[in-house]
Order: structure tokens, then sequence, then C-alpha cells
């Protein structure tokens, strides 16, 4: 498992300050009060060889401020919401008076503020690379040669179609001011154009923003258009926006309004909503279309209708969410133009990388298959036109060659590196902890030395009434009741640190906590699965017990017994012993 640099000391710093009390979580005041006078008898330096003074100061140190922290309901409140990190915010800023409930508000704030701060310094770049591929000729016949003795049969390449190219950036002016600087350009058969843009948006409230945008073409065209949003009450809201066109031919300007749109929608719940669109077009052609759109965290749907000048049409479109980080969607679209089916997958690579393939099937597109790798906010597209009418064996190809293609990439490629890059990651994180692993280790071995003679009089006391003796104890990374083999890279000896706890032959540890803040444990193993494995003798038999770091431990108990442990093996197993 890998884990990111910044939070290596967080993994070895994983103190808990209940598991240092040994309380429950939802310990009271009154037992907190009662564990922490107890550990303290213990650990106090006055009580300690003048060897072990400085151990002690230590751990008592870190008692009182656990007790410290847990009997304020306050501190208590942050610490069981934000952790240690929690405690360590700009709370100078908050009156004391407020309420725990107030102190989390104050501290959402306040990270708020820093996100913000942190947003301000950095510009949002965003970009798409888009190749056009022609590949008709592959499936396409393009010219018959029957009857015709001159010409002889044609053999045309995949081509390149179009290509464009789009960028963007865009930076904070003020804390409701955004700039936003965008170009692009574009080919299509040899035929190329340019544009770049400016945009300034203005946040007037949370309801409401306007936006100005100035652009220009390299065939003399300036371009101006105001937008604007408005949320109202009842989660209605409505977006406009009016574009202008300025177009300079010799002396003569001319004005033109290209494409004006009007979207008036509603928020029906959380999940669903719907619009209106109104959209003019040049020579007076428009459309008005309804949308209605349901999104559930596993799949979405969405509905259109559009009726206007020169096509109407209707359209339904279903996603769904597949297991491991994949979607798969279908799209069909039918109206005056004809009917196109769309259908196709995505898969997240990573945190900031996907990649898709959508496939288009119809009248009167023919046969498109859609590749994208989407990386952080670029994205990079390769249209292939595989045929301009409905053909099966395009579509075939289209659908299986990309499944087949990944798949074996999947396999061959990606996986043998991200394991590569997850070995080496843990190795170099196993490194960076190692450090920290050996001071544990130290400061542990400390704080067993110091505990000896406590837990050796403890023995003593136990011995004379048959009672609870912690005869070997491990905490770390190892198998299962069965398993006799120990890695001692993995595991750390807890034997002295659990006598210690024993009182009037019982040992209690609470569930919810890890065991590695307990007094004289540490974590051998950050970032892997612990389990404690205890043998101990009551009444003068064995007893063995193996619980998960946050399970909770009672000592002792029957069903512990060593004799019962190998019969329930035996039956399981159905073994029988002479």
């Amino acid at each position: 498992m890998n884990f990111p640099t910044a939070g290596l000391e967080n993994i070895i710093d994983n103190e808990d300050f209940y598991s240092l009390l040994n309380v429950r979580r939802d310990a009271t005041q009154e037992q907190l009060k009662a564990s922490y006078h107890k550990l303290c008898v213990i650990y106090h330096p006055d009580k300690q060889d003048e060897g072990n003074q400085k151990n002690a100061s230590d751990i008592f140190a870190k008692l009182q401020e656990a007790y410290s922290v847990l009997s304020d309901p306050t501190k208590r409140h942050i610490y069981d919401v934000y952790g240690k990190q929690g405690l360590e915010a700009e709370w100078q800023l908050v009156e004391r008076q407020k309420t725990p409930q107030e102190f989390q508000v104050e501290y959402e704030r306040i990270q708020r503020m820093r996100a913000q701060q942190l947003l301000e310094e950095l510009t949002h770049p965003e970009g798409s690379f888009k190749v056009g591929v022609n590949a008709t000729s592959l499936f396409d016949e393009q010219y018959s040669p029957e009857g015709d003795e001159y010409y002889d049969a044609i053999i045309m390449l995949p081509e390149i179609s179009h290509m464009s190219i789009q960028q963007s950036v865009q930076a904070p002016l003020t804390m409701s001011t955004m700039a936003k600087l965008s170009g692009g350009i574009q080919s299509s058969n040899g035929n190329g154009s340019g544009n770049c843009s400016f945009i300034l948006k203005k946040t007037y409230s949370p309801k409401a923003w306007g936006e100005f945008e100035c652009g220009a073409t390299d065939t003399r065209n300036l371009n101006l258009a105001f937008k604007g949003y408005r949320s109202f009450s009842h989660g209605i809201f409505a977006v406009a926006r009016i574009p202008l066109n300025f177009g300079f031919d010799g002396n003569a300007i001319t004005i033109e309004v290209p494409n004006t749109n009007l979207s008036v929608g509603r928020m029906m719940n959380e999940r669903l909503y719907g619009s209106m669109d109104l959209t003019t077009t040049r020579g007076f052609r428009s459309n008005l279309s309804s949308s209605l759109i349901y999104n559930h965290p596993q799949f979405r749907v969405a509905g259109k209708m559009q009726f206007g000048i020169p096509h109407s049409y209707g359209l339904m479109s279903f996603s769904y969410k597949l297991p491991h980080d994949s979607s798969v969607d279908c799209t069909v679209k039918a109206g005056t133009f004809g009917l196109v089916v769309q259908y196709g997958a995505e898969h997240q690579v990573s945190e900031h990388s996907a990649v898709s393939a959508q496939v288009s099937v119809g009248m009167p597109v023919g046969v498109t298959l859609t590749l994208k790798l989407t990386r952080a906010s670029h994205t990079y597209a390769m249209p292939i036109m595989l045929s301009d009418e409905l053909n099966f064996a395009a579509t075939f190809y289209a659908t299986v060659v990309p499944v087949a293609l990944y798949a074996a990439v999947q396999l061959l490629v990606i996986k043998p590196y991200q394991n590569r890059e997850k070995e080496r990651k843990a190795m170099e994180d196993e490194e960076m902890l190692a450090n920290e692993i050996h001071k544990k280790h130290k400061e542990a071995q400390s704080l067993i030395t110091m505990m000896k003679e406590t837990a050796q009089r403890k023995i003593f006391q136990e011995k004379r009434k048959r009672g609870l003796i912690i005869v070997e104890a491990w905490y770390g990374s190892f198998v299962t009741h069965q398993s006799s083999v120990i890695t001692k890279t993995k595991v750390c000896e807890v034997t002295v640190p659990l006598q210690t706890l024993v009182e009037g032959s019982k040992l209690q540890l609470p569930p919810g906590i890890t065991k590695s803040g307990i007094p004289g444990f540490y974590d051998p193993c950050p970032a892997s699965e612990k389990k404690l494995k205890v043998t101990y003798k009551f009444h003068g038999k064995t007893h063995r017990v193996v619980v998960d770091d946050q399970e909770p431990l009672r000592m002792p108990l029957k069903t512990h017994l060593a004799s019962l442990l190998i019969s329930e093996f035996a039956n399981r197993n159905k073994i029988h012993f002479c």
C-alpha cells in the first residue's frame, strides 16, 4: 500500500490518546480519571530508578497530555473529529466560550480560507488535442473497376482529415473575479484557422454571476459575448448568453447576433433537474428544447426533446457505473435527420487519468470510433471515421478491437507497470519509515525496561493465587491462530507491557482503538494489517488468543483454552489424536 510522503509522519506518530489511557472511545469522565490515576501510579518518575526517570518523565508527560485533552469536552470533540492536527489549528482566533459544534464550524471555515488562499496562487490550465482520421477506405468500396478497361483498382490508406488544439489558463484576480485566457487552432482538409479569447467572470453573490468575453479570429472578426446566471427560490435558475460578431470587410463593418441562448431550469431535488432552452441562430433559425436529467450515485439517465429548424429530434441517454472505476453508456438519438446510436465505455486508469472509447452508428453519420484519453484537465481525442454509411463489419471491428486491444495493453503493459511502481514506492516508503520505526522501537524498549520491575511484581502476585500470567505476546503482522511462524521484522514483543496492565487477574483492552498507542507498544509495520497474539496461563492452564488491531480483548476466557482450540481445529479438519 502506498502513502503520500507528506503523511509519513502521521503514519508513524500514531499515538492514540484513548489507547494510551487504555479506555474506550465513549469512556466517561470517571473512567478516564480512574485509568489516568492508575497509570500515573505505575509511570510516575518519583517511583522509578534513577536510570529510568527520563523515560518515565516522557511517558508521564504523554499521559498528562492525553488526559488534559480527553477530560476537556471541547478539546475531546476536536480530537475525535480531526485528531491531533485539529488541536494544532489556529484556535486563538476563536472565543473560548464557543461550543464544540461551533468550534467544528470555525475549524472548517479556517480550512476553507486556507484552501481558497492556495487556490488564488494557482492557475488552472485546461487543454484539448484532437486528431480526426478518415479510414473509410478500409470498409467502404471506393471504386469499382468492373466494365472499365482503363483504370486499375485504387488503394487508399487512412489519412488525417482534421486537427485542432485548444488551450486555456485562468487565475483569480480577486476573491470574486476570475480571468481566463484561451486560444485554439484548427485545420480541416488543408484549410486552417485560429482564435483567441479573454473572459472576465464576476461573482456578485452565491446566486448570481456575470461573464464578459472578448475574442478574435484570423478572418478579421471581433467577437463579444455577455453571459449571466441567476438562481431564484424553489430551485429555479436561469442562464442567458448574448453574442455579438463584428466583421470588417474593407470600409464596411457588419454586426451579427449569431447564437443567442436562454435557458431556464429547476432543481426538483438533489438528483433530478430539468431545463428549457431557446436558441436562435443566423437566418432566424431557432429551436426550443426541453431536458430532464436524473443523477444517481450508480447511474445517470437523461432525456431531451428539441423542436426547430432545420431539425427536430428526441434523445435518450443512460450511463452506469461498474466496479473497478469503470462505466458504460448508451445514447439513442432519432429525428428528422435520421437515427444515431452511440455506445461506449470508460475506465479510470489512475487518480488523474481515464481512457474511453465510443462508437457512433447511424444515418447520416455512418460508423465512427472515438478514442479518448483524459489526463487531469487535458483531453486527447481521436475520432476515426470508419464508414460513411451503415456497415456491419465496421461496427463489429469498432466494438471488438478497442476492447481486445485495451485488455491486452492492460494485462501486458499497464498492470506490470503499476505493480513495479507500487513496489518501488513501497520500498521508498519503507526506507523513509525505517529510521522512525527504529526510533519508536528504541523508545518502546526503554519503556519495557522501566516496566520490568512492575511486571515482575505482578507476576509474583498472580503466581501466588494461580492468576493471569502473560507467557508470550506479539503485536504486528503475521498470519492466523494456526501460524507458528513469526517474522521478527514485522512484529514486536509486548509481553511485559501487557503484564503491567493486569489488575486483579484480569486484562481488558477496549475496542475501536489501535493497540500501537499502548505504553510499551509501537507500530512495527505501518501500512499493514496488524494483530495481537497472546499466550497466557490462568489456573495453571495454557490459553491462546489472536485479535485484530482494533478488536477488544478480555482475558481470561474459557474459549482461549489451548486444549479447546486444538479440539476445534481437529473437528474442523477431521483429525483424531491417539
